[in-house]
């Protein structure tokens, strides 16, 4: 029976994801100029929205199980505010040349600089959540300042802070060799984020051989988070839902949860972006405020149902 209800809702999630996938790409088409819209708009925004969506689903999945916090996002480590300081920065001394580029390496940075102050040998994730969380009250202050003092970018800047498809900077090329090697490298230590799901002490035979592991599930998540700011820039709320529905319909083991993350993040991102571009249409509305529009009622629900996080 278990196995039957897995089945049935991983039935559900690619079916889910074959749909998003179909209206993403061929919903309104202009069948006159269908080649070209497919080849240089839809193709592309939906390469995107499958690489963040399921760099999100996994980034949050690694941090809420090291933290055993089912409400630690894939941002914790300061990345949204490093990229969005990338992106601003370029925004305003390059002319939004590269922003994209920039968000990319600014969460890169960021993490970087919250995993050092946090410390190796007396690592905790309690100290990263702080760090972290100070990082991004500092340099989001910075970022406010920064587009208030430029109100002629203003406007540009909270457009692209909100997140979207529509960089034109970005080499999918380069994309997809960082999301293929980014999830090689994740799949190969699968089989532990499922030993850090029980007590540390049980499973490792010292504390700084569990930070270690702490660390790399750390990096990595700041890893994939960034190459989905490459790819879309900042979209928070799915690196929260994705896992949390996954793990409520699925159960706990991480073989299950990544594949689950991977189409189930790909199907949330595919869909916003569809509802996006047609919700107003001719006008696109930010993507970041149809992710969280999609999946607030979902996290809501998932989070009181019985059997669900308030229930445990």
């Amino acid at each position: 029976m278990i196995n039957y209800k897995k089945g049935l809702v991983f039935t559900i999630l690619i079916l889910g994801f074959i749909l998003s996938l179909f209206l993403s790409l061929f919903y309104r088409l202009d069948l006159s100029n269908s080649g070209i819209i497919l080849s240089y708009i839809r193709i592309p925004a939906v390469i995107k929205a499958i690489v963040s969506g399921s760099c999100l689903a996994l980034a949050g999945m690694f941090l809420q199980t090291i933290s055993k916090n089912p409400l630690a996002d894939p941002y914790l480590t300061g990345l949204s505010s490093g990229a969005g300081f990338g992106i601003v920065l370029s925004i305003l001394l390059f002319n939004s040349v590269n922003y994209s580029l920039f968000g990319f390496f600014g969460a890169l940075i960021s993490a970087a600089l919250v995993i050092t102050l946090s410390g190796f040998s007396k690592f905790s994730i309690t100290k990263l959540i702080l760090i972290g969380l100070s990082v991004n009250l500092f340099a989001g202050s910075v970022i406010s300042f920064l587009i208030l003092t430029n109100p002629a970018k203003a406007y540009g800047m909270t457009l692209i802070l909100t997140g979207g498809f529509s960089s034109a900077d970005i080499s999918n090329k380069m994309l997809i060799i960082l999301f293929i090697t980014a999830l090689m490298i994740s799949a190969i230590f699968i089989p532990k984020l499922n030993a850090m799901r029980l007590d540390s002490r049980l499973v490792f035979k010292s504390q700084n051989n569990a930070n270690k592991y702490n660390i790399i599930f750390i990096m990595l998540a700041a890893f994939l988070t960034s190459i989905s700011v490459y790819s879309a820039g900042i979209l928070g709320f799915a690196g929260i839902i994705c896992p949390l529905l996954t793990k409520l319909l699925l159960g706990n083991d991480a073989r299950i949860l990544f594949f689950a993350n991977i189409i189930t993040g790909s199907a949330i991102l595919l869909f916003s972006n569809f509802l996006a571009s047609n919700i107003i249409y001719p006008l696109q509305v930010p993507l970041g405020i149809i992710v969280a529009i999609v999946g607030v009622p979902f996290f809501i629900f998932f989070l009181l149902k019985k059997g669900g996080i308030l229930n445990n």
